[in-house]
């Protein structure tokens, strides 16, 4: 099967515009015979929010939604966006649509507050992550800051979660001469080490563009379940990249990496409530 990395540049608080844009990609995607098609983090509304947050907010009955519900009957989408709930609480979510429904939520739950970020301060940090079928198999979306706790990786991994899906909004930092910035080698670094280790496929969608002085380091990529990064996109340019997925290579890393079958969930909960007490 065919995954569809898409690597955009969302416009600040301009959520007609940037579903107009998701959409165009959905179809690019759809064209190049993929299953499923997924979108940075906040890729519905700009990542620079701040007090635009309340503004640009998303329900789960948003009509703004209809044109990816009705594509999604023909591909599997994730989307980022800031999503309201009934209580009038805002969060940092994923929506994964397929069959003209909005089927798994992600909520991000690590919220940064160190550097240029402020994100606690406009929206409340998720409590869960949870693992959810894809075209592909099952699966696990993470968000960004998500990633550099790797205790979320370690549940997605405990819950069987096949492929990783890391929507990622991360500014540039360090520019090299070989075309990367500096953070973004962390990030393939990071992505090829989960992936090898849970026996998984690990796709980081990074933004690129420009927002409130900050550039967004793209290099998207996709990595094997054996760590190997198999694609990766342009640091400056919106992409669509599109890779082959293979449910054999992740069962021949499992066969020759056996630890999600030795992992001892129940020595790290034992641990876990001796350190809280």
């Amino acid at each position: 099967m065919r995954v569809s990395v898409a690597q955009v540049s969302p416009k600040l608080g301009r959520v007609e515009e940037n579903i107009e844009k998701a959409v165009e990609f959905v179809k690019e995607a759809i064209k190049e015979k993929s299953s499923l098609c997924i979108f940075p983090e906040l890729s519905l509304t700009g990542y620079t929010l701040q007090d635009l947050t309340f503004e640009v907010a998303i329900t789960q009955e948003d009509e703004r939604l209809i044109p990816l519900l009705e594509l999604s009957r023909e591909i599997g989408i994730i989307v980022g966006l800031i999503e309201e709930t009934e209580e009038n609480l805002f969060y940092n979510s994923a929506f994964y649509i397929r069959e003209g429904k909005i089927q798994h939520v992600h909520r991000k739950v690590y919220l940064p507050t160190y550097g240029m970020f402020d994100e606690a301060r406009f929206t409340a940090a998720g409590n869960r992550v949870d693992v959810f079928s894809s075209p592909v198999g099952k699966g696990s979306i993470l968000i960004c800051e998500d990633l550099w706790h790797f205790s979320t990786v370690y549940l997605a991994f405990l819950q069987g979660a096949k492929h990783i899906f890391a929507l990622s909004a991360s500014p540039g930092r360090g520019y090299r001469e070989e075309g990367m910035f500096g953070n973004a080698e962390v990030w393939m670094n990071m992505g090829e080490f989960y992936s090898r280790m849970t026996g998984s496929y690990f796709f980081f969608v990074n933004r690129v563009g420009t927002e409130d002085g900050f550039v967004f380091s793209g290099n998207s990529f996709v990595a094997d379940p054996y760590g190997n990064i198999i694609a990766r996109s342009s640091p400056f340019e919106e992409e669509l990249l599109t890779v082959e997925v293979e449910d054999s290579l992740i069962r021949s890393a499992r066969i020759n990496l056996p630890l999600l079958r030795d992992e001892r969930p129940e020595m790290v909960m034992n641990n876990l409530r001796r350190i809280l007490r």
